[in-house]
This record gives structure tokens, sequence and C-alpha cells, in this order.
């Protein structure tokens, strides 16, 4: 009834009927995390009511594209999403709304070995990744060192114990920026040559096994910044 409410404009504006096909996914899932018959039936849920909220997000986020501004549609999906203790917020620096990802957080500590482990792991990896993010990588962003430092323990766990997971070259991409950027942000000229060269070695990892273009463009122009 409230997206209904919302809507100022022609029903066709907006995806109405998408929003509350993924909101009762959403009730269903959390329904199932809380109270499915076994552990492994928890954690999965958990893991699909993760999938299902990004998923909405991301129709939010497209949403706001099209219509160039936050509507109180997106608002008040956000509203009832936050009714369902799920944490979305927008982010004024992104210009989107981004969820907290919770529930693969709660998926890893409830099945650490799970099926759905690595790929829990790894959104949370990227979505740390990207939230540092700007457009010059060296320029940290809502972080300092020691986070980065923090960051890269995530990933070399991550590429120690998934090492054929097909996400493991995209980490050792995140991991060869972030030795990058902690090379151009530490005073210590010792730690950045060491920092300086394993982001090398990560980054022509990237260059020679990556499929992603982005990523082995982003890593090619990197290599030509680092210091021999």
């Amino acid at each position: 009834m409230l997206l209904v409410l919302a809507l100022s404009s022609p029903a066709e504006a907006h995806d109405v009927e998408g929003a509350e096909a993924l909101l009762g996914e959403i009730a269903a899932h959390r329904g199932a995390a809380a109270a499915g018959p076994t552990e492994s039936d928890r954690a999965e849920a958990l893991f699909r009511l993760g999938e299902t909220v990004e998923t909405l997000v991301a129709a939010l986020n497209l949403d706001v594209t099209a219509h160039g501004a936050r509507e109180l549609f997106a608002e008040l999906v956000v509203r009832r999403l936050r009714a369902h203790a799920l944490e979305v917020a927008w982010a004024p620096r992104e210009g989107r709304y981004v969820y907290d990802l919770a529930a693969f957080a709660d998926y890893v500590r409830r099945a650490p070995r799970g099926r759905w482990a690595p790929e829990a792991k790894f959104r949370l990896i990227a979505r740390r990744f990207h939230a540092t993010m700007g457009t010059d990588p060296a320029t940290l962003i809502g972080t300092n060192v020691d986070a980065l430092l923090a960051a890269l323990v995530e990933e070399e766990r991550f590429l120690a114990e998934h090492a054929s997971h097909e996400r493991a070259t995209t980490v050792r991409f995140f991991l060869a920026v972030d030795h990058y950027r902690i090379a151009r942000n530490v005073t210590d000229p010792v730690r950045a040559r060491e920092h300086a060269r394993q982001a090398r070695q990560a980054l022509q990892h990237t260059v020679e096994r990556s499929t992603q273009a982005f990523e082995v463009r982003a890593a090619q122009t990197l290599l030509e910044t680092l210091p021999r």
C-alpha cells in the first residue's frame, strides 16, 4: 500500500509490482533464516536474503538514474527494508543506495565452510574495496593505511583458502591496488618499497591472467606509475 501511495506519476514510472515481489521474497528469506528446519537451511536462507536485498537495491538505483533524483517511491521501499532490520541507506558520495551486506557477514559467521562462503566473502571484500575508491587510486577515501592493511589480510586469506575460485583473480586485483595505495601513502620508505614490490607483482599477475578488460587496463596504468 505504501508503494502505491508513493506514486505521484503514472504506474509505469516505477516497477511497483517488482518491488513488492522482492519485498515478499525478502520477508520469506528472513523467516527461513530465523526458523528454518536445519542450520544449513537457515544459512542458505541468509545468503538468499542478501542476494535478494542486493537485487532490490540495484533496482532502486536504476530507478534513481531513470528519474534523475531520489523519489518518495525509493524512500518508502528503503523504509520497508529497515522495518525488516535491513540497513539500506543513501550514500551521497556515491550517489546511490547501498546495503551494508549484513546477511552475507552473518552467513560467513554461521557457515564459514558453506557452499556460498567464498561468494559471501567476496561480496564483503568487494564492497569495502569499492567504498574506499575514488577517481585517483592513490587518494584514500573514507579509510586509512591501517584499514587497508586489514583489507589485505582478508584478501590474502581469501586467496589462500579459495585460490581456484572464479573470484580469485578479481580479489588479486583488489590486493594489488591496495598494495599500491599503501605504497603511495606510507611515510616509511622501506615499507613503501616493499608494498610497491608486492603491488607490481600482483598487478602483473592481473595483466597476464585477468579476463576482465577493465582490470587489465587499470593494472597496466598503475604499473606505469610505480617507481622502479
